[in-house]
């Protein structure tokens, strides 16, 4: 298989080499530190290093280099399998690694600081060069790439440009950001291989079974979690990074096999808070790398694709701290060996020894100019301290939604965001706030990384924009890589008030290791009532019934004393319970965060008693999922991934085919995550479409999300009466057909461009903004969104408003003036989603269809809405009426 090591050795045999400095791929290399074909049993590029293998392999050249390298176990998969990442420097910084990390935090935080001082720790402090490689379990090259960079680093004699990058920086390679994605993957590909390598694309070897690799255990996309921090996997390396404040980061990817190879400067648009200095080190960098790669002949491309823009990316996060972070994209063989459409063959090998180029020579610019590249993040972190415009902080109401308020400071002040709690009534900024706050100042050395996260909006560049509807108008797609939108208080429904000046109250410093605080308040005499206004209390609610503690829920508000029970509570009664009903109670609640309120009789001074047939009986909810071909990986990852870890809801994963002969009364709730591939018609056909019929009529709760409630609103299904919209300035068809059609006459260019619009189009695709939804208080399912919630809008999908009698509405989007909380989301469609629906109902037979018509788990980072999902999968049961 001919790789780049075999074309420069070709060129060195005929003498094309030159003056130039040896090539990397030629270098000699320490018999004491162990080869791949030593340790691995293969040549590096000949053969996909599994997960365990790669990491393994870190730990034998630690093993035979230990003044030179350690490795440090950062996590833990949901598979179990074991994150880590080697640190690579000289023996003299690598014998003295705590101060050095002291040093780097000093760097990281310069407040009190003397200029002198600050001079003498960019003098003495190596920058770190942090390299991280598969966060896509199935784009594979990378991870050998990273094993391969390492071993060079310590084993190579007579490469000037290892003794530069040792002399003067730290290297951080984290080889396998995926291990339980990229073992699935070598797995499938395993399975596949017969007699020798198939480069045909359309082979088993190049066509992964579903889900693929390129997810974690949880189907989620990982190179979008960084600020959710929702993985093990996400949270361990946020974790390390904040230990070593890396200068330069590395994200390095796979995309299709019949591109070349991408490194930076980024496409735009860029974030708003990237400052200058980050974009002229990027295009030093790419420079570098232009050197090398025309030195052997790599194709290569820039600032097409992949933006700076989504604060989620593994190059976004690190930027926003101020390091200089890139992704780099390999085209990918997809296994050993792919047929271009050009027929040249892409072999594995050449995926590694491009990553292992761009790898050195990301390395050797940092070494070359390293002072500059302290300097710059040290300047980009004081700068941030020292930032007027704007608002000068942000202040988290803890009223309302608290446990959501409590869960968004915690994962703020993980991220290196200093928080501060004030505490008891006050008013600030303009507001009141009743039971304190969190306060998150934007004069730190973390600001910039602060105001993209709380700030309603990030605003794009007008003349990306302008050019951005101009393509649209000339019938191109648009530009966007991912949404334009993650407020986080959007997204957790957490009231945000930013401050202009700051509050003369600073609180104190927020520790996010603290549990969020809970307990029982009262006279428990009769039982307990736990009132339904955030998803903290619903997680008090299911822990309960999953002990067997019996409860029941109204939809209407009841009074007790002075406190009013908002619909959807629940009310928990001391008569049958179990022994050690009190401690149980009170434990769960102080584990959950929830407040449970005792009640000395069962007495209510308005609104229905408990016996009232306004009250229903909870069950412990048996959930099922559409599971496989059919649906959409990251969807149906992340709702299972909501119900069973963030609310102790286990889920039963049932493949989409077999739903069409499965026993579903085992089951209370049947979800439906959004579709992919042949989809749920496909899947489940007439059959099916009975089936789930039938499960909803017997008394089942059927939950469909996003583009599931297609399928379920057809007509051969029948299960909802929505529809999907046209665009509202759609034309509709002229009904001439056939070869010969009657003449027209175009007057202008404007006739022309109307001439030429599509017939009967969809609304335009959105590439994700945040909207306003508002209740409908008469509907149980919007239980706890009396003051409404944000959701996030993606694609094309807008559904008509129904008549009252065919459906419930229960939660809308609001009206076009104030529709959109953040983002960017284009005016028509701005205009035609207003009052349309969100969340709907209808009741069937004995049981329930419920509808979101877009995704509320999409990434597991709208945490505002997870209170909708559980009003369906808790309270759902509780309104059906099935014979138990």
């Amino acid at each position: 298989m001919k790789t780049l090591a075999g074309f420069v050795a070709a060129l060195v045999l005929a003498g094309m080499a030159g003056a130039q400095a040896p090539s990397p791929f030629e270098a000699r290399h320490d018999p004491a530190i162990p080869s791949a074909s030593e340790f691995l049993r293969h040549d590096f590029g000949t053969e996909i290093t599994p997960s365990d293998d790669a990491i393994d392999y870190l730990r034998a050249l630690e093993a035979a280099a230990p003044d030179r390298i350690r490795v440090f176990d950062y996590a833990e998969s949901w598979e179990g399998r074991t994150l880590a990442y080697a640190v690579i420097a000289r023996p003299d910084i690598l014998a003295d690694l705590d101060a050095v990390r002291a040093r780097l935090s000093s760097l990281s935080d310069p407040r009190g600081a003397s200029d002198a001082e600050l001079d003498r720790l960019v003098t003495e402090t190596p920058p770190v060069v942090w390299l991280s490689y598969g966060v896509h379990g199935d784009e594979i090259s990378s991870t050998d790439a990273g094993l391969r960079t390492a071993y060079h680093l310590l084993s190579a004699q007579n490469d000037p440009v290892v003794a530069s990058i040792l002399d003067n920086t730290i290297v951080i390679i984290d080889p396998v950001q995926n291990p339980d994605g990229r073992a699935r993957f070598v797995s499938s590909f395993q399975q596949a291989r017969g007699l020798e390598a198939d480069s045909n694309r359309y082979s088993v070897e190049h066509d992964q079974p579903w889900p693929g690799g390129r997810f974690n255990h949880y189907l989620f996309d990982m190179n979008r979690d960084w600020f959710a921090m929702s993985q093990p996997e996400t949270v361990g390396r946020v974790e390390a990074m904040l230990q070593w404040h890396p200068v330069v980061v590395v994200d390095a990817h796979e995309m299709g096999g019949d591109s070349t190879y991408f490194f930076a400067p980024s496409a735009e648009p860029f974030n708003p808070h990237i400052i200058e200095s980050q974009r002229r080190a990027q295009d030093l960098i790419g420079r570098n790398h232009a050197g090398w790669f025309d030195r052997f002949g790599i194709p290569y491309f820039t600032r097409e694709v992949f933006d700076a823009f989504y604060p989620g990316y593994g190059d976004m996060w690190p930027t926003l701290h101020g390091a200089v972070a890139m992704t780099y994209e390999q085209a990918s063989a997809r296994g050993l060996v792919w047929r271009r459409r050009d027929g040249s063959d892409l072999s594995y090998g050449d995926g590694v020894d491009q990553h292992f180029l761009a790898s050195l020579s990301t390395a050797q610019v940092v070494a070359e100019n390293r002072e500059r590249f302290v300097r710059d993040r040290l300047a980009f972190r004081q700068s941030a301290i020292s930032e007027r415009s704007g608002a000068r902080a942000m202040m988290l109401d803890r009223s309302g939604n608290r446990w959501g308020a409590e869960r968004l400071a915690r994962l703020i002040a993980r991220q290196g965001i200093e928080v501060s709690a004030i505490d008891g009534s006050f008013q600030a900024c303009g507001a009141r706030f009743r039971n304190g706050a969190y306060l998150v100042r934007f004069d730190q050395p973390s600001g910039r990384l602060a105001r993209t996260l709380l700030e309603a909006d990030t605003r794009l560049p007008d003349a990306f924009m302008e050019e951005q509807e101009s393509r649209r108008a000339r019938g191109l797609d648009h530009e966007l890589y991912d949404v334009t939108a993650w407020s986080l208080p959007l997204m957790f429904d957490v009231r945000a008030t930013p401050c202009s000046a700051l509050p003369p109250n600073a609180g104190e410093a927020f520790d996010p290791d603290t549990a969020i605080p809970g307990g029982v308040v009262g006279d428990a005499a009769f039982g307990y009532a736990i009132p339904w206004n955030d998803a903290g209390q619903a997680l008090l609610v299911s822990r309960l019934l999953r002990e067997g503690v019996a409860m029941r829920t109204t939809d209407t508000p009841f009074v007790v004393g002075d406190r009013t029970f908002p619909r959807g509570s629940v009310v928990v009664p001391r008569h049958g319970a179990a022994d050690g009903f009190d401690a149980l109670v009170r434990q769960t609640a102080q584990d959950t965060g929830a407040i449970a309120i005792g009640l000395a009789s069962s007495w209510v001074d308005d609104g229905p008693n408990l016996g009232s047939g306004n009250f229903s009986g909870m069950v412990a909810p048996r959930i099922a999922m559409a599971w496989g071909d059919g649906t959409a990986p990251t969807s149906a990852g992340a709702a299972r991934y909501v119900l069973e870890q963030r609310y102790g809801l286990p889920v039963s994963i049932i493949r989409t085919a077999r739903l069409r002969s499965a026993d579903l009364s085992r089951f209370d709730v049947l979800i439906l995550p959004e579709s992919g591939g042949s989809g749920y018609s496909g899947e489940l056909g007439d059959s099916g479409a009975q089936a789930l019929t039938r499960f909803v009529s017997g008394g089942g709760v059927l939950i469909g999300l996003g583009d599931a409630t297609r399928w379920m609103a057809s007509s051969s299904v029948d299960l909802l009466p929505v529809q999907r919209e046209r665009a509202a300035d759609a034309i509709p068809p002229d009904g001439a057909e056939g070869p010969v059609i009657p003449g027209r006459i175009i007057a202008d260019e404007g006739e022309l461009l109307a001439a030429e619009q599509p017939r009967n189009a969809m609304p335009e695709s959105s590439p994700g903004a945040l909207l306003r939804i508002t209740a409908n208080a008469d509907a149980w399912m919007s239980a706890g969104y009396d003051d409404g919630a944000y959701a996030l809008v993606t694609g094309s999908d807008i559904y008509s408003t129904v008549p009252l009698d065919e459906l419930t509405t229960a939660l809308r989007f609001a009206g076009p003036s104030d529709v959109v909380g953040g983002g960017y989301l284009w005016e028509e469609n701005r205009a035609q989603i207003a009052f349309k629906p969100f969340v709907v109902s209808r009741r069937s037979g004995s049981g329930y269809v419920i509808a979101f018509t877009q995704d509320p788990t999409t990434r597991a980072y709208q945490e505002g809405l997870d209170l909708t999902l559980l009003n369906a999968v808790l309270l759902g049961p509780a309104h059906a009426s099935p014979l138990r």
